[in-house]
């Protein structure tokens, strides 16, 4: 995290994830911008990981980490959490994050997959053990005029996706077609 956190711009990064009570917090850490030239901009971040396999994040516990953001005097609070969020539950977050001094995101599975994804090779470099001797696919883009995948490890097979109009709204749907696929196999048709 550190080593992808400076190429994000997170500088001071502090973690607290792992020893014991973290209040609330995962990591602190601080980012600048400078929004125009010769104006420089601190945040302080907040990021707070949510793992879940059998529920999903509620509401008292955005309303536990919207005040912990009050504790630590952030600017930022960043929630992770390993399940889709509701959209009722993000409209009570964008709601109730009025009443508080800091913006609050939410990044749910598939933006911290795509997150992941877009730093690939620099936490495989920071952290090896994360390729868990695994091989995965790499798609790519062909040719835009057709929006066609193709993958490093199978040159002969290529995903085509149709009726969309660009390339980011291909790789969605052929993300829906690859999980689809994952989940349920597939036959072949006589």
């Amino acid at each position: 995290m550190c080593g992808g956190a400076s190429k994000t711009g997170f500088t001071n990064v502090q973690w607290y994830g792992e020893a014991g009570s973290d209040k609330g917090r995962d990591i602190i850490a601080e980012r600048s911008d400078t929004p125009v030239p010769g104006v420089q901009r601190r945040e302080r971040w907040m990021v707070q990981c949510k793992r879940y396999t059998k529920s999903s994040l509620s509401k008292s516990e955005l309303k536990d980490l919207l005040d912990a953001g009050l504790e630590h005097k952030i600017d930022s609070l960043l929630i992770i959490a390993t399940t889709t969020v509701s959209a009722n539950l993000r409209d009570w977050l964008t709601a109730a994050s009025k009443n508080y001094p800091f913006s609050a995101y939410i990044w749910e599975e598939l933006d911290f997959r795509r997150h992941v994804t877009t730093h690939k090779i620099d936490l495989l470099e920071s952290i090896p053990e994360l390729a868990g001797g695994k091989n995965p696919l790499w798609m790519y883009p062909i040719n835009y005029n057709e929006i066609r995948f193709g993958c490093n490890e199978f040159e002969e097979v290529e995903i085509r996706v149709f009726n969309v109009d660009d390339v980011e709204e291909a790789k969605v749907k052929a993300i829906e077609f690859l999980k689809h696929l994952q989940a349920n196999g597939f036959e072949w048709w006589e």
